[in-house]
Order: C-alpha cells, then sequence, then structure tokens
C-alpha cells in the first residue's frame, strides 16, 4: 500500500521492479565487464556461448564500468582465463577459489 502511494506521488518504478535483476543479453566483447553483486570480473578474452551461458545461471551479468557508480571489488584479470580454460567439470572449483 504505501509503494502504490509514494509510486503514484513521486513517479518512478516501485522498489521491486527497480532493483530486479536486469536480463541476460548476448556475449560481452573482450575488454568488457562482468559483474555479480559486488563483484567484477573484466573479460579478458573470447567467451563462448556454453561459458556465457554458466556465467548467467550463476547470476553474472554485463556491466558499463564508465557509467557504474556502486563500490566493487575487481577480481585479477587472470581470474576469467582460469575459470575459461577449466575443463567443465573443474569449473566450478576454479570458480569458487576466484572469488574467495
Amino acid at each position: 500500500m504505501l509503494n502504490k502511494l509514494k509510486v503514484m506521488l513521486f513517479g518512478g518504478k516501485p522498489d521491486h521492479e527497480r532493483r530486479r535483476i536486469p536480463r541476460a543479453g548476448k556475449v560481452p566483447a573482450v575488454g568488457g565487464h562482468i559483474a555479480r553483486q559486488q563483484l567484477v570480473m573484466q573479460i579478458t578474452g573470447p567467451m563462448p556461448r556454453e561459458l556465457w551461458d554458466w556465467f548467467v545461471l550463476m547470476g553474472w551479468r554485463e556491466v558499463n564500468m564508465k557509467t557504474n557508480r556502486r563500490q566493487v571489488k575487481m577480481l585479477p584479470k587472470v581470474a576469467f582465463a582460469n575459470i575459461a580454460n577449466a575443463n567443465i567439470s573443474e569449473r566450478e572449483t576454479v570458480y569458487r577459489q576466484a572469488i574467495k
């Protein structure tokens, strides 16, 4: 009720719509950034569609760092290469080590 009143008085979108995770888009280009919560990783090599689908399932989305003003923790550049080069069966373990 209170949210509806705020939207009517001040305009804009309700809180639950503003805070929703953005939809996954196309595969990010080399040099782009992907984020999950407060973690950001730079894409340092080509990303196959299968790897991007895996990142999306883990909650990662592409972000524009030029317009991003959030406080974030940048992962080392080698983190993406380690995850991308890992076998599918080992990927989860390498991922957990990278985000520690």
